[in-house]
C-alpha cells in the first residue's frame, strides 16, 4: 500500500456502517431542513481596467492647439502623426548653417549673434550696427529680440495718440526728391493752412471741405483749390511723422520739418521699412503705406508671424508661397492628383502661418504679447521644440523629388546703351528675369514658386589700368548645380577696379587709422558680400548614355543671394542670377532637404591681393571659404535666351571706352579719342572744341606772333 493512503479493508467497514444507517432510519419521518434556492449571480462590475503605464516618450514635445499646450507627444514620429515639431529657441538657424560632429560651420556664430541684435567686436559688428535690423538681409530675428522690440513698443504712452486715419485715406505717393524744396514747400503750405483756416472761420463752416471755391474771390479760391490739392499729402506726411517719432526712428537723424518729406523724415522711413521687411525706397506708398496704417502693436505681431512662417517652412521642407497659384488668366493653377482629380496649387506659407495663429493663439496683439512673455527665459544658443497640427503636404512631395529650374531672362537688349555724348539710350523693359522651380510627378511638370532675379548686362572692368565697358552674358541653355555654399565667399578676379575692394574705415581720422580698410563685405562671408548668404554654382555637364552626370566647366555664374535688395529684377548683374537672401536661403535648403547630399564642410583658402589706391597699399587676405554642400545628383538648370529687343540680336564681346566728358569723346585706354555706336562699332573721333577752348587756343597764338614786334 503506498504511503499515506487507504487500505481495502478499511474502506469495507465503512461502506457497511453506512449500509446499516440507511435501514434504521429508512421508515421513520425524519423532518429535513429545506433546500434555500440559489440566490442570483450578480455581477461585480470590476471597473475599467487600468490603463497600461504609458511608455516614456523618447523625444517629448509640448503639443500646442487652439492657443494652449495640454499634452505632450514624441517626437520622433511628430512628423508622420500629422505634427509639425518648431524650434521656437534663440539657437536656431536655416539648415544651411547647422554644424555637424567634426564640421562646424564658421558662419553659424556670426550669423546667431547679428539674429540677437547684437553688434559683434568686428567688421560683421560694424556693418549691422549701420545697418540695424538685418531681417530684410536674410538674418531672421530670433524670438527674444522681437519680444524686446514688442515690450518696448507695448510701453510707449505715445502709442495711443497716434492717428492713423489721414493714413487710412490716403491714396496718393509721396517720395523724397530734394532737401530744400521739401523744407520750402512745407513753410509755403503753412501758410496756405492759415489762410485757408481763415476762411473756414469767416465762414462758420467745419473745415475747408464745405468751402465753395466758386463762391470765394479769385486769390481765395485759388488758394482753396492748392490747399485741397495738397492736404492730403500733408496729411499723410504728418502722421507718418508722428508714428516714426513715437517708435523713435528720428533718433540720430536730427531733425524734420513737419509736414514735409524732407531727407530726415525720408532716413528714418526707410530705416522703418528695414525693421519691417518692406522693399521700398523710404517713400509712402505701397507696401510702406499698407504697414503705415496698421496699428503699432499689430505690426510687431506681424513680425512675429513672419519669423515663426519662417521657420515653419523650413522645417516641414515646403516652398510654395502662392506665386505659382494662379495661372496667367487669373484663374486657379491646378495638378492632376493620383485620383485622377484636379487640385490646386496650394500656398504653403500661407496655410503654415495660419497653423501657427490657430495653434500658439496669435489671434491679436496682445495674445500674442502674452504668448512671447510666456516662453520664459531664452538661452543664447539654445532650443525649444514644441508641435502643432501641420498641413498636410501635397502629395507629389517625396524624401526625394524630382527637381528642375529655369530662369527666362526676360527682355535683353545687346545693343550698347549710351549715345555718342555719353547719355544713356531708352532701353525699356516689360518682362523682368524670373527664376522658376518646378517638380516633376506622375508625368506632370508641376511649378511650386517663381521669383524676381537679375541677369548679365553692361558693368565695368579694368583693362590696362583703364576702366571699361563690358557686357557680362547670363550664358543660355542647360546647365546643373552640383554645390550649394552657405556663407560662400567671392574671390575678385583680376579686373576688378580697386576702390570696389575698399570701404571708408569706419575708424578713419584716429591716430594711425587708415582712410580705407579691406571690404570683407564684398568678399564675404557676409550678409552683404557679392554672393550674399548663400550660392549654387553654375556648371557645364555631359550627360552620359547611362543617364548619368559629367561635371565641365565653371563660367562663374551662380544664382545666390544680395543684400542689395532694391536691384533685384531692376538692375543687371555680371551675370549672376541674384535672389533676396532669405529667398535664397529658403530655396537652397528646400532643395538640400529633398535631394541626397553630403557636407563637405568649410573650404579652407589661402588667397592674397595687394590693393594700391591713392598710393597708399591695402592686403586682402582670405584663409576661409565657404561651407559646402555636394549633391549626389546634379540638380539640371535652364536659362531661356529671353525676349532679345533692339537691332543686335547677339552680345557685343569687345570690351568698349567710356566716354569723358571732359574731353568729350571716348577714350581708350591709350589715350585715343573714338566714337561708339549702338552696335558696338568703334571710330576715330577728333572732339570739335568749344569756342571757349577756341578762344583759350588763339591768346597764346596772338602773343606769339606779337613777340618780335
Amino acid at each position: 500500500m503506498p504511503k499515506g493512503g487507504i487500505s481495502v479493508k478499511t474502506l469495507s467497514l465503512v461502506f457497511a456502517s453506512l449500509a446499516l444507517l440507511v435501514v434504521a432510519c429508512g421508515e421513520q419521518d425524519v423532518p429535513t431542513s429545506p433546500v434555500p434556492d440559489p440566490e442570483p449571480t450578480v455581477a461585480v462590475d470590476p471597473g475599467p481596467e487600468p490603463e497600461p503605464e504609458p511608455e516614456e516618450l523618447r523625444e517629448p514635445l509640448a503639443l500646442w492647439a487652439d492657443g494652449s499646450s495640454t499634452e505632450e507627444i514624441e517626437g520622433a514620429t511628430a512628423r508622420e502623426e500629422g505634427y509639425l515639431p518648431l524650434d521656437l529657441g534663440e539657437g536656431w538657424t536655416p539648415y544651411l548653417f547647422t554644424d555637424r560632429p567634426g564640421m562646424p560651420n564658421a558662419y553659424r556664430r556670426t550669423y546667431l549673434s547679428l539674429a540677437r541684435g547684437e553688434f559683434p567686436d568686428d567688421h560683421h559688428g560694424d556693418r549691422a550696427r549701420r545697418d540695424q535690423y538685418l531681417e530684410l538681409y536674410g538674418i531672421m530675428p530670433t524670438l527674444g529680440l522681437l519680444r524686446e522690440h514688442f515690450v518696448a513698443r507695448s510701453e510707449l504712452e505715445c502709442i495711443e495718440n497716434v492717428d492713423l486715419q489721414p493714413l487710412l485715406d490716403f491714396e496718393g505717393f509721396v517720395a523724397y526728391s530734394n532737401n530744400d524744396r521739401a523744407k520750402r514747400d512745407a513753410r509755403r503750405f503753412d501758410v496756405l493752412e492759415r489762410q485757408v483756416a481763415a476762411l473756414v472761420t469767416e465762414a462758420g463752416v467745419a473745415d475747408a471741405s464745405e468751402l465753395d471755391a466758386d463762391t470765394l474771390d479769385r486769390r481765395d479760391g485759388a488758394r482753396l483749390r492748392d490747399y485741397l490739392r495738397q492736404a492730403p499729402d500733408v496729411a499723410a506726411i504728418r502722421a507718418t511723422q508722428e508714428r516714426l517719432e513715437c517708435e523713435g526712428f528720428f533718433e540720430g537723424k536730427g531733425d524734420h520739418v513737419r509736414g514735409a518729406m524732407d531727407w530726415a523724415t525720408h532716413e528714418a522711413l526707410a530705416e522703418f521699412e528695414r525693421r519691417h521687411r518692406v522693399y521700398g525706397w523710404g517713400y509712402i506708398g505701397r507696401e510702406t503705406l499698407d504697414l503705415l496704417r496698421l496699428p503699432v502693436l499689430e505690426v510687431e505681431r506681424e513680425a512675429v508671424l513672419r519669423v515663426l512662417t519662417e521657420r515653419g517652412m523650413h522645417r516641414l521642407g515646403v516652398i510654395e508661397d502662392g506665386s505659382r497659384s494662379l495661372g496667367a488668366d487669373g484663374e486657379p493653377r491646378t495638378y492632376e492628383g493620383a485620383d485622377g482629380q484636379q487640385h490646386p496649387i496650394r500656398n504653403m506659407e500661407q496655410e503654415i502661418r495660419d497653423a501657427i495663429i490657430a495653434a500658439f493663439g496669435l489671434q491679436t496683439p496682445e495674445s500674442t504679447l502674452a504668448w512671447l512673455q510666456g516662453l520664459g527665459e531664452m538661452e543664447h544658443e539654445g532650443h525649444l521644440v514644441v508641435a502643432i497640427p501641420a498641413p498636410e503636404v501635397p502629395e507629389y512631395y517625396t524624401a526625394e523629388m524630382d527637381l528642375t529650374v529655369e530662369i527666362d531672362r526676360g527682355d535683353i537688349w545687346y545693343e550698347f546703351p549710351y549715345d555718342e555724348e555719353g547719355n544713356e539710350r531708352a532701353q525699356p523693359v516689360q518682362r523682368r528675369p524670373r527664376l522658376t522651380l518646378f517638380t516633376h510627378w506622375n508625368g506632370q511638370k508641376i511649378p511650386l514658386a517663381r521669383y524676381g532675379t537679375t541677369v548679365g548686362g553692361w558693368r565695368t572692368e579694368v583693362v590696362d589700368g583703364v576702366t571699361m565697358w563690358r557686357y557680362k552674358m547670363s550664358e543660355i541653355g542647360d546647365r546643373v548645380w552640383s554645390r550649394i555654399v552657405a556663407s560662400p565667399v567671392w574671390l575678385p578676379p583680376d579686373g576688378t577696379p580697386p576702390r570696389g575692394l575698399l570701404s571708408r574705415n569706419p575708424r578713419r581720422g584716429r591716430a594711425g587709422e587708415d582712410p580705407y580698410v579691406v571690404n570683407y563685405h564684398e568678399t564675404g562671408p557676409s550678409y552683404a558680400s557679392a554672393y550674399g548668404l548663400v550660392a549654387a554654382y553654375h556648371q557645364k555637364f555631359q550627360e552620359m548614355p547611362d543617364g548619368s552626370i559629367r561635371l565641365g566647366g565653371d563660367e562663374g555664374i551662380r544664382t545666390h543671394g544680395s543684400v542689395d535688395y532694391m536691384s533685384i529684377m531692376r538692375r543687371h548683374s555680371h551675370g549672376c542670377h541674384r535672389l533676396h537672401n532669405h529667398i535664397a536661403l529658403r530655396l537652397m535648403s528646400f532643395v538640400l532637404k529633398h535631394r541626397p547630399h553630403q557636407r563637405e564642410g568649410q573650404q579652407q583658402l589661402s588667397f592674397r591681393r595687394d590693393i594700391e589706391l591713392d598710393g597708399q597699399n591695402y592686403n586682402m587676405a582670405i584663409d576661409d571659404g565657404g561651407y559646402v554642400f555636394r549633391l549626389d545628383t546634379p540638380l539640371r538648370v535652364t536659362v531661356h535666351e529671353g525676349r532679345v529687343r533692339g537691332r543686335r540680336h547677339t552680345p557685343i564681346t569687345a570690351s568698349l571706352p567710356r566716354f569723358d566728358s571732359d574731353v568729350g569723346a571716348y577714350v581708350m585706354p591709350d589715350g585715343a579719342t573714338v566714337m561708339v555706336d549702338r552696335m558696338g562699332n568703334i571710330t576715330p573721333f577728333t572732339p570739335v572744341p568749344t569756342a571757349e577752348e577756341q578762344a583759350e587756343a588763339v591768346v597764346p597764338e596772338l602773343v606769339n606772333a606779337l613777340l618780335p614786334l
